[in-house]
């Protein structure tokens, strides 16, 4: 059976991580929403402690990936604020990507900036997964990369790129298809896109829900001409795989945190308000639904857990991506029920702005 207990070093990592979502994230929140972007000072701040350079100590990273650490702290971050844990972790897996997918040579050119000493947290990442048609499932890429004599084109549309407009490094994924008619069934790949780009037009979501404090963007592809150099590794690589379904387990981590400061907030508020000479979380109908959220938190999280688990140990692949998928729809579904759970324990005061509990249901329901 497994033990998800985290290790000594792995909770001190995770208080780290909620020290910083608790000084840092919630009280900025608002502001971060109106300004569509986290401060100079946060990411450096975030820079200082190392937990946004998991990198090889070689490229000046802080050591090893491991998912389960990066989990914990995905959902420490999205328990201060959702959209600031998203703006934080998207930048992270265009480098991750990166270092995942590349060869040494790829590694060596692009790594390095991110974990500059003194201005790394000035660099932005970006990975491009989700489509006009689809969510956050491997099913769903369907971009094709058509081989070309210069090297790759695409074609097609991405939506959703968090940092996709300023991003420093902006990978996409695509399939690479061998159809001239550029059918969409071929072998998953990753792309660094050149910072100039003939045929490729880029547009702000602006207009969003929910997470508003990460800037994301919709690409269109129009026989944009890549340079064979741009495919990250070769063909088929499993660390494309693998770069997926860690921003997948991340993203569930950060529905998770998202509920559960959903469920921590609505509790405090049914315990201190009172009605009818009694607080609210003594009536039957409050009680059971903040029971049920935690029950659900609980499931979905041990299904997160248990993703990032396989991710470390290096499962095969099939299992990998179920569980991940999983992982994430369920997370996803999750969060978007008990933040509306929470406003139903608060009601009009739930809606009421003094209150993050409408901005979390909002960023919940932005996550599909």
């Amino acid at each position: 059976m497994l033990d998800f207990a985290p290790t000594e070093e792995q909770e001190e990592i995770r208080k780290l991580a909620q020290s910083i979502a608790l000084d840092y994230l919630r009280p900025h929140a608002r502001r971060a929403e109106a300004e569509h972007d986290s401060s100079t000072e946060l990411r450096l701040a975030l820079a200082q402690t190392g937990l946004t350079s998991p990198f090889p100590e070689e490229y000046g990273g802080s050591g090893p990936l491991e998912a389960v650490t990066y989990t914990l702290i995905a959902e420490e971050l999205a328990y201060g604020d959702p959209g600031l844990a998203l703006n934080i972790i998207g930048s992270l897996m265009g480098p991750l990507t990166v270092w995942l997918a590349g060869n040494r040579e790829q590694q060596e050119r692009y790594l390095p900036p991110f974990c500059d000493a003194t201005s790394g947290y000035l660099q932005r990442g970006s990975l491009a997964f989700a489509e006009q048609t689809g969510g956050y499932s491997l099913a769903d890429v369907r971009l094709p990369a058509r081989r070309s004599n210069e090297g790759y084109l695409l074609n097609g549309l991405k939506r959703d790129v968090v940092h996709g407009q300023h991003a420093d490094l902006r990978v996409v994924l695509a399939r690479l298809s061998e159809d001239e008619e550029g059918a969409a069934e071929g072998t998953l790949c990753a792309f660094v896109l050149p910072s100039s780009l003939e045929g490729l037009s880029t547009q702000a979501e602006e207009e969003k829900l929910g997470l508003q404090a990460a800037p994301s963007a919709i690409y269109r592809f129009d026989q944009a001409q890549l340079p064979a150099s741009s495919l990250l590794g070769e063909p088929g690589s499993q660390g494309v795989v693998r770069a997926a379904t860690l921003y997948q387990i991340l993203r569930a981590a950060i529905a998770c945190g998202t509920a559960r400061a959903a469920f921590e907030y609505c509790s405090a508020y049914a315990r201190e308000r009172i009605a009818f000479g009694r607080p609210i979380v003594s009536y039957q109908g409050i009680a059971f639904i903040i029971a049920e959220m935690a029950m659900k938190l609980d499931a979905a999280r041990l299904l997160t857990w248990r993703a990032a688990c396989s991710w470390d140990r290096g499962e095969a692949e099939e299992r990998l991506i179920r569980e991940a998928e999983s992982a994430q729809r369920q997370a996803v579904k999750m969060a978007q029920a008990a933040t509306t759970d929470a406003i139903q324990v608060m009601g009009g005061a739930g809606f009421m702005q003094d209150h993050p509990a409408e901005m979390w249901m909002r960023d919940a329901a932005a996550m599909e």
